[in-house]
């Protein structure tokens, strides 16, 4: 749905969500690692669910903090809009 509303599906070289393989958000993030032989990964989200899914995956954790939820943790970095994840990276 995120690809639809956005536009933003031709950034993306693939994806993984609950509905393709009924897995855990976890293991989704370690499917998408290890898929895409990514090397310095970084999950961005806005809850704690995603937050808690990204550390248990062992994937550092960007908050988004324009989205729904509210973390309050150990991300490593907590952005305001899409675009400040230009300087970020």
């Amino acid at each position: 749905m995120f690809f639809k509303i956005s536009g933003l599906a031709h950034y993306f070289n693939g994806h993984q969500c609950y509905g393709t393989k009924s897995l855990p958000k976890a293991d989704n993030i370690k499917d998408i690692v290890n898929d895409h032989h990514l090397t310095a990964p970084v999950y961005v989200g806005d809850t704690m669910g995603d937050y808690n899914a990204a550390t248990k995956a062992g994937v550092p954790f960007i908050f988004a903090a324009y989205g729904f939820g509210t973390v309050k943790e150990d991300q490593v970095a907590t952005v305001n809009a899409l675009g400040e994840l230009i300087d970020i990276l």
